[in-house]
């Protein structure tokens, strides 16, 4: 790989309540100089287009091969493993670049002991800025607490986005729900069954987070301290509000489809009953043109001199009369 790749791959963060730096290594090698009992370590790393960089990492750290495992298959459901040196967290990340219809998920690996937190990305981009930045404050507790306290802030960042999302999903099923009432014609089945299908998407990956978040608070691993569980609480809580909220949602997708097919049903109906009313009109008409085509020898009419133009006239009101009939009782 080329170097910049690679140092954009390995982002260390040490820091404790009176110290703070940041370093981008080349290779995993790097940090054994790095890392001292005395402060608290952050190592970010993203696979980009090397495969063999968790595998690296997890060797360096003695990760255990099934915690490896978790890490590199990117499938997974969110989950959380105790191992006598790591616990480790398998979650998923979503984001969104440009609008909803575009929307990125991604599987973020969360391992931590006493003084180190490792987070596996796939890719590059991430939600963790406000992180950072928090972390180059000295008065905050990321710098007093504990990693286990670290890993509750990147957890909880997760779960923010998954609101932000929510709230991206919840704008736009409002206006697809104005475009449906206003001009039909903007909006398709499949606009509302993507909507559908995202939801559904989020709703996979928040009950096992939910899970998650329970084996977390009653874990009894030495890496988790009795000061963090109040946040663990309130992540919890911010799960089951996001599974409230997501059932809000696909209660609104329902009644959005309802709407949509309702809306159909009613223009189909509008034009049976136009044509329906086109058809009446014309069966009085068709009868008498059809009783005067049969050219019988003794029908009188045939030979009358205003006969063709009676027949207009006679076309003409009842028509007219039919037309005024169906006005007063409002059938258009």
């Amino acid at each position: 790989m080329e170097n910049a790749t690679l140092t954009r791959s390995f982002e260390l963060y040490a820091f404790a309540e009176n110290h703070f730096e940041k370093h981008h290594l080349k290779s995993i090698q790097e940090i054994s100089g790095l890392i001292t009992p005395d402060k608290k370590f952050w190592l970010n790393i993203y696979k980009g287009d090397d495969d063999k960089v968790f595998k690296d990492v997890c060797d360096f750290f003695e990760i255990h091969p099934v915690a490896f495992e978790d890490i590199q298959n990117t499938d997974q459901r969110p989950k959380l493993e105790d191992f006598d040196n790591f616990i480790l967290i398998v979650t998923k990340m979503l984001y969104t670049k440009s609008s909803i219809e575009a929307l990125e998920m991604e599987q973020v690996s969360i391992a931590f002991n006493k003084n180190l937190v490792i987070t596996f990305q796939e890719h590059a981009y991430d939600i963790f800025d406000p992180i950072r930045v928090r972390l180059e404050n000295p008065y905050g507790k990321m710098r007093k607490l504990g990693t286990d306290y670290f890993s509750y802030t990147l957890l909880d960042a997760i779960l923010d986005q998954y609101y932000v999302i929510l709230e991206l999903i919840s704008d736009q099923t409002e206006k697809l729900e104005d475009d449906i009432i206003n001009d039909q014609k903007k909006v398709h089945l499949a606009d509302i069954y993507r909507q559908r299908k995202n939801l559904q998407e989020i709703k996979k990956i928040v009950w096992p987070t939910r899970e998650l978040i329970s084996s977390w608070r009653k874990s009894e691993s030495p890496f988790v301290t009795k000061k963090v569980n109040p946040f663990i609480n309130d992540i919890y809580e911010s799960a089951v509000e996001i599974i409230e909220n997501l059932e809000m949602q696909r209660e609104s997708i329902t009644t959005l489809v309802e709407i949509f097919m309702s809306n159909i049903s009613l223009k189909q109906n509008e034009v049976m009953k136009t044509l329906t009313i086109i058809a009446t009109i014309f069966i009085p008409l068709t009868f008498i043109a059809g009783v005067y085509g049969m050219n019988f020898e003794n029908m009188p009419e045939l030979n009358w001199k205003y006969g063709y133009l009676t027949s207009w006239i006679f076309f003409i009101v009842v028509s007219l009369l039919m037309v005024i009939y169906f006005k007063r009782k409002r059938w258009f």
